[in-house]
């Protein structure tokens, strides 16, 4: 009798803490793998980063979700939204101020919810829930409030033209569904880069009672859980993730938990990095912690050209790179490479960037006329969303190889201030008469840097710009090789 008791007492328990704690996320790795992943950053890019971040002086107080299983709405939009905002900013350690300052999770679960469940029994996507903070935007939850039994109401239409204010300019996953390569350590350079991570966990009973660090030992069926992180600690628990939850602050460490590299690698199923536009005229001097992006009309890149033995491709700076920069019938490439390459020479492209902006690769081939959109590649991000990495083309363990057809190739970088539609410039040079070079410039005439505000080296492939003109934002940099 005793243990029937016994056993009875405990099933009431763990009853206590499902019906205490509500998760609310759906996982789908169609949806997951349609976001865009975030730029291929070498290895040594991930991991010459502090050995431990917090971006925590800029969060709110958990709030509590309730019984409504609306995570996804916390992690979103209260959380990692509420963050950037706080950043940019620079309210660091002004909680008072930061929770004054909150959004609506019901905004988002409200808006993203499965349709017909007026009930608010169903869970939600991450993936809808950023691309609804980067359509549509998002209201302060002063403005739109939270009411775990009522998910039915819907912003009015002033409320979605006040909501358009708050939108972010953009968001990425940081790995594949079934292959999150390197997750941990993209995890870490997006959060040292002052960036919320939203990430989908799968949890268990055993989350509902944790203190200090979570492990990943699991107890029970596993349900999907959204939540933030917040920060990470190589020295900590011998390595581990700070994360937001949204089931107020009795749980775990007021709110908060750590969660182990071991643990969090088994457990992730999602993760993405929610970028939020730039705060205009800031002065980021005052200020270490605001992130300010392309304020000054400045821009400066590098790249170089490495072949699969190790060795470099030498360029040589064309005399005229500046003078005729923008003069669409100048056919001369910025570099040229110093040497011929065969057919079957396999090299890849580094690419770095000392601000903040997007990046674009095209290709011809003057053996057979060819114009190839070469970056960005298929469901990756065309936004360097990082100072002073660098990223490789196509990646660390694939080359681009010299094709069996001899001839002039040129590659075409474009460094961008604002995003380009780089597909329909692709086409549009296609259809052009005129040689690679005029068709690139024509294509993007009114934006292009003019050749008196650009600064190229000599030796390597690299350039700075500054620039008065509110127009200029990109700067088309051509290579020419040879192969035989």
């Amino acid at each position: 009798m005793k243990k029937i008791l016994l056993s009875v007492l405990l099933l009431v328990s763990i009853s206590l803490h499902a019906q205490e704690y509500v998760t609310g996320l759906e996982f789908s790795k169609e949806k997951y793998e349609e976001v865009t992943e975030t730029v291929p950053l070498v290895t040594r890019s991930l991991t010459s980063i502090p050995s431990n971040y917090s971006l925590k002086s800029f969060s709110p107080t958990p709030g509590n979700q309730g019984s409504q299983p609306s995570c996804v709405g916390w992690a979103s939009g209260y959380g990692a939204r509420t963050i950037a905002n706080a950043i940019k900013n620079g309210w660091k350690d002004n909680t008072s101020l930061i929770n004054q300052n909150t959004y609506s999770p019901s905004f988002v679960y409200n808006l993203i919810k499965m349709k017909g469940d007026d009930n608010c029994t169903k869970g939600s996507y991450i993936a809808d829930a950023m691309k609804l903070l980067n359509t549509y935007g998002i209201l302060s939850l002063k403005d739109f409030t939270y009411n775990a039994a009522n998910c039915k109401v819907v912003p009015t239409e002033y409320g979605l033209e006040l909501a358009k204010k708050n939108t972010i300019l953009t968001y990425e996953r940081l790995a594949k569904w079934d292959n999150p390569v390197n997750l941990v350590g993209k995890v870490k350079k997006a959060i040292a880069n002052q960036n919320p991570v939203v990430i989908g966990m799968q949890v268990s009973s055993s989350f509902y009672k944790v203190k200090g660090a979570w492990s990943g030992a699991h107890s029970g069926g596993l349900g999907g859980h959204a939540m933030v992180v917040v920060g990470y600690d190589d020295n900590k628990y011998g390595g581990a993730f700070e994360i937001l939850n949204s089931w107020g602050t009795n749980w775990g460490n007021n709110g908060f938990i750590w969660v182990t590299y071991d643990a969090f690698k088994e457990n992730t199923k999602t993760a993405y990095v929610l970028v939020d536009k730039s705060k205009p005229n800031v002065n980021d001097d005052d200020n270490d912690d605001v992130v300010v992006t392309n304020n000054s009309n400045g821009l400066s890149g590098e790249l170089n050209l490495r072949l699969s033995n190790g060795g470099y491709m030498n360029p040589i700076l064309s005399d005229e790179a500046t003078r005729n920069f923008n003069v669409v019938k100048a056919v001369k490439t910025t570099y040229r490479i110093d040497k011929s390459y065969t057919s079957g020479t396999q090299f890849r492209i580094y690419l770095k960037s000392k601000q903040k902006g997007y990046v674009y690769l095209i290709g011809y081939g003057s053996g057979d006329k060819s114009v190839s959109k070469l970056y960005p590649f298929e469901n990756f991000s065309d936004y360097f969303n990082y100072t002073n990495s660098e990223i490789a083309l196509p990646n660390e363990d694939y080359f681009i190889e010299f094709d069996a057809t001899p001839g002039r190739d040129i590659l075409c970088v474009l460094y961008s201030k604002e995003k380009l539609d780089i597909n329909k410039i692709v086409s549009s040079i296609k259809n052009g008469s005129e040689d690679f070079v005029s068709r690139v410039k024509k294509s993007l005439q009114a934006k292009i840097f003019n050749g008196n505000d650009i600064s190229f080296e000599k030796n390597k492939i690299s350039f700075t710009t500054k620039s008065n003109s509110s127009n200029a934002s990109v700067v088309p940099i051509f290579i020419e090789m040879n192969h035989q």
